[in-house]
């Protein structure tokens, strides 16, 4: 696992320069190269009369000179010992990020999440790990990765779980850190109200013990008895568990695997992913399967 070059996109909002330091510490980690995107839109495009009042070509040097300044300003304190590269693109913001990412081959893109209309976007687009960082209320100053001690990582057991596994596993030795696994029994609300009526509790409770099961089947040989690996199985909503748990044992970072739904599939359904990058204030990685 390599975190040789982050791609960082931003808009210069409080949550984006928020994501900056997690996208610096990164890059530092391996004394990496950071490029730095911000995307302009055509404020034009749909209103083409406009262009009779003002000279668009001018008006668009103006505002590259003024983003570059503002790169200059906020990059300038922490940016030592990182190669800095800045990049100015102009079109939908999703699309370039994304187009920046795998024409860079860049190793991870770090993003405010916000309300995460873009950042969802993006992981859909991209072939490349996200690193969504929120700032919801209440989250910690979280340590650089050298330092990073708790990490979380959610599977399904869908047919390339052991893909994600394996990434929090290299992530491991690389930091020395405590993994968290953890599986999520998705009860629908009948089922809970079930639940609380003391029905099916001995089927959640064999259910419990065929996902800790597969969650030691997950497990790499080297780290089956690890004191530092913890097998967590939960019940309810997945996106609810994952947030609460992550906070509960001060995770410095979530990792998750993304698929690649239909465009139907992503209409109807909400997926984990979405959910939790509002909830969680805890950073969420990314990882297409």
């Amino acid at each position: 696992m390599t975190f040789k070059k982050i791609l960082f996109p931003t808009d210069f909002s409080p949550n984006a320069t928020h994501a900056l330091v997690h996208a610096l510490r990164l890059a530092d980690f391996q004394k990496g190269e950071l490029i730095v995107l911000h995307v302009v839109s055509d404020y034009f495009e749909k209103h083409s009369h406009w262009s009779t009042l003002f000279d668009v070509h001018e008006l668009q040097k103006s505002m590259d000179a003024e983003v570059a300044a503002e790169m200059a300003r906020v990059l300038a304190p922490d940016a030592t010992g990182i190669v800095v590269r800045k990049v100015l693109a102009k079109g939908k913001p999703a699309d370039e990020i994304a187009a920046l990412a795998e024409k860079e081959l860049v190793d991870c893109i770090v993003m405010g999440s916000a309300k995460g209309v873009v950042t969802n976007k993006v992981i859909r687009l991209s072939n490349r790990p996200v690193l969504a960082v929120s700032s919801a209320p209440g989250l910690r100053d979280v340590s650089s990765p050298g330092k990073m001690r708790r990490i979380l990582v959610s599977t399904d057991f869908s047919e390339h779980s052991q893909r994600i596994m394996r990434y929090a596993f290299e992530l491991k030795r690389d930091l020395g850190a405590s993994i968290y696994m953890m599986h999520v029994i998705e009860t629908p609300k009948v089922i809970e109200f079930g639940i609380k009526q003391g029905q099916f509790c001995n089927t959640i409770a064999k259910m419990r013990e065929w996902a800790k099961n597969q969650l030691i089947n997950l497990t790499p040989d080297e780290f089956i008895n690890d004191p530092s690996v913890v097998r967590i199985v939960e019940a309810g909503s997945a996106s609810d568990r994952i947030a609460e748990v992550a906070g509960e044992i001060g995770a410095d970072l979530t990792i998750l695997g993304t698929h690649e739904y239909g465009a139907l599939h992503k209409h109807l359904i909400g997926t984990t992913t979405d959910t939790l990058l509002m909830k969680s204030s805890v950073p969420v990685l990314t990882v297409r399967l």
